[in-house]
C-alpha cells in the first residue's frame, strides 16, 4: 500500500524512494485519465493512510505545524481552525516583511491596516533558508499575512494574522529530490482525489500574534 511505501521510503531506504514516485506515477495517470472514481477501494485507504504517514514525518522533521494541518484535513467537518500562535516569526523571510511595511507605515506610504500580502519563498529568497524557515514555508506558503497598525503610547502594537486555505492541490508536486538515478517527488494530484471523493476535507487555518514596535 502507498502509506507502506511512503514510510519505508521516507523514513528508512532511499532505494525506495523510486518505489514511491513511481506509485505516484501510476496513481496520477490514472486519476488524471479516468478521474478520482478509477481508485480502488484499496488505493483510496493506501492515500488516507499515506496522509497520516506525512503528518508522521512533519513531526520527526520537527514541523508540527504543516503536520496538524494534514490531520486536520481528515475532520469531517472541515471547521475552519484558529491557532494564537507567534511561531511564523522564526521565519527570516516573514520579519522582513513585517520590517519592511512597519518602515512604510513609519513613513506614512502604507496604511496602518494592511491589504493580504502573499506569502512566497522562490528561488530568490532560498537562499535565507533555515530550519525554522523551511518549518514556516510548510505551513503557511501560498497564504496571506494581514497587519493592522495601533498606536499605544510611543510605539505600535501590531496585529498580525496568517491565513492559510489547507487543502491539497491538483497541480502541485512537491520535487523533493532527483539525482544519481534516485527520485522522490509528492504528486498531490492523489491526495486532490480524496478530496474530491469527500475524505478529506478543505478548511482554513488562522495564526494570530501581537508584536510591539517603535512608531519611530
Amino acid at each position: 500500500m502507498l502509506t507502506t511505501v511512503l514510510l519505508l521510503g521516507v523514513i528508512t531506504l532511499p532505494p525506495a524512494f523510486n518505489k514511491i514516485s513511481n506509485r505516484m506515477d501510476y496513481l496520477g495517470a490514472l486519476i488524471r485519465a479516468e478521474g478520482p472514481q478509477a481508485l480502488s477501494t484499496t488505493e483510496r485507504v493506501g492515500i488516507y493512510l499515506g496522509n497520516i504517514s506525512m503528518a508522521i514525518v512533519g513531526f520527526a522533521i520537527f514541523a508540527p505545524e504543516v503536520a496538524i494541518e494534514t490531520l486536520l484535513l481528515m475532520d469531517p467537518r472541515g471547521k475552519d481552525r484558529t491557532f494564537n500562535s507567534s511561531f511564523a516569526m522564526r521565519s527570516s523571510h516573514i520579519s522582513e516583511i513585517i520590517d519592511t511595511y512597519t518602515l512604510g507605515v513609519r513613513s506614512g506610504t502604507l496604511p496602518k491596516q494592511s491589504k493580504r500580502i502573499p506569502l512566497k519563498w522562490d528561488e530568490d529568497n532560498r537562499k535565507a533558508y533555515s530550519m525554522d524557515d523551511y518549518r514556516v514555508a510548510l505551513a503557511v506558503a501560498g497564504g496571506g499575512l494581514f497587519l493592522n497598525y495601533k498606536k499605544v503610547g510611543q510605539d505600535y502594537e501590531v496585529e498580525c494574522r496568517i491565513t492559510i486555505d489547507v487543502k491539497y492541490s491538483n497541480n502541485y508536486k512537491l520535487r523533493v529530490f532527483n539525482t544519481h538515478g534516485v527520485r522522490l517527488y509528492i504528486d498531490e494530484a492523489i491526495f486532490t482525489a480524496l478530496q474530491d471523493l469527500n475524505w478529506f476535507h478543505p478548511y482554513y487555518s488562522h495564526y494570530h500574534w501581537t508584536l510591539s514596535v517603535k512608531s519611530v
